[in-house]
């Protein structure tokens, strides 16, 4: 995905180099899969298949699955909206914030997400994640990942 190659004054990141890896998370209700910028495999989120999926959300005690986000202007949800991404306000170099909003439908409205990708060095091979649901259909995840860091 073109737009998860970001400029934040001299820092440059490439999210894409995270496309090799899908990244996991379970809580007590909820297990997810998120493969950012790229399409999450089918076998991650217990076999459902979604043309663009880029994050799911399984609900295990009821066998359903809901896509938490999808690759920019692929939902077929309204606004169907874009990502956009920050610089980490904990300092320049430090990491970067996706957001998406344009997910499947949700107490109505679309779902929400926060991932924070932190530039952690010491993890080449990223595959947990940690995931909050702070307000209903409002999640925020963290990602620590060598690949997060700020490219040459």
């Amino acid at each position: 995905m073109d737009s998860c190659r970001q400029t934040f004054g001299s820092n440059k990141y490439d999210l894409n180099r995270l496309n090799s890896f899908t990244l996991f998370a379970s809580d007590d209700q909820y297990d997810y899969s998120i493969n950012p910028c790229a399409i999450v495999p089918p076998d991650t989120c217990h076999t459902h298949t979604v043309p663009n999926e880029m994050s799911c959300q399984y609900q295990r005690a009821f066998h359903q699955w809901s896509t938490m986000s999808f690759l920019n202007g692929q939902s077929p949800w309204p606004p169907n909206a874009n990502a956009t991404f920050t610089e980490n306000p904990d300092g320049p170099g430090t990491g970067i914030f996706m957001t998406t909003s344009n997910g499947d439908p949700c107490f109505g409205t679309t779902r929400y997400m926060r991932m924070k990708f932190i530039c952690d060095k010491t993890i080449e091979q990223p595959s947990n994640i940690s995931i909050v649901e702070w307000l209903k259909c409002d999640f925020h995840v963290e990602i620590r990942a060598a690949q997060a860091c700020t490219i040459e």
